[in-house]
This record gives C-alpha cells, sequence and structure tokens, in this order.
C-alpha cells in the first residue's frame, strides 16, 4: 500500500493506493518519497500510474520486501510463479485469522450471520 499526501482526485480525497505486489513496484519504478500521478481506475479505486523521476532528489528509497512476517517474525516466502510473499510460521495470528476468514467465507463454508471482528 501507499501513503500518501492527501489529494483531492474526482470528488475524493486520497491518501492510500495499493501497490498490489512487489513486481508491481519494480515494473513501476517506483521508490519511498516519490512523486507520483495517480488515477482512479474505473472512477473507483485511486492508483499509482508512474513515479514523476524528475522530481527525484535523490532521497527516494528503494522498497524491499520483508524476509520476515511482521506479525510473528517467521519467514516470508515467495513460491515460484506466485506474485506475493506469504508467512509460513504455522501460529502466525495474521495467517490464523485469514484462514478464520476465508473457511466462514462464501468462498468456503458460506456462514450466514457470522461476524468477524478484526482488532
Amino acid at each position: 500500500m501507499a501513503i500518501l499526501e492527501p489529494v483531492k482526485l474526482a470528488g475524493s480525497t486520497i491518501s492510500k493506493t495499493t501497490l498490489h505486489n512487489e513486481d508491481f513496484i519494480k515494473e513501476k519504478d517506483l521508490k519511498i518519497g516519490d512523486h507520483v500521478i495517480i488515477q482512479k481506475a474505473g472512477d473507483v479505486i485511486p492508483e499509482v500510474v508512474q513515479a514523476i523521476k524528475e522530481k527525484r532528489t535523490g532521497n527516494e528509497k528503494e522498497f524491499v520486501m520483508p524476509d520476515t512476517c511482521p506479525v510473528c517474525g517467521a519467514p516470508a516466502v515467495r513460491e515460484k510463479n506466485e506474485a506475493i510473499k506469504r508467512c509460513i510460521g504455522i501460529e502466525c495470528p495474521a495467517r490464523n485469522l485469514r484462514n478464520i476468514v476465508h473457511f466462514s467465507s462464501k468462498a468456503g463454508m458460506d456462514i450466514i450471520g457470522l461476524r468477524l471482528c478484526y482488532y
């Protein structure tokens, strides 16, 4: 996720956009501290179009995907032909919560009326 200085765009104030995955960041040559051009994909979802490289000062930093899970500290691994790194910690609270969410979702057991709270 990119955290932006808030900007008005098509009637909304945008302060965050998705960056999809590490390949997307590298493909767009995005760096921490870049000035960027954003647009609303489908008139709804804000997305980064490109970095404005002419505005780079040299203080920008390369983004490096962490090798460990920020929640439990277990290794984060990117499998062959996958776009993202995943925590492999069997007792990771974030992984366990995501598994419960998936299990109870429409794609899983389709548990109607179950309400999950994220803290």
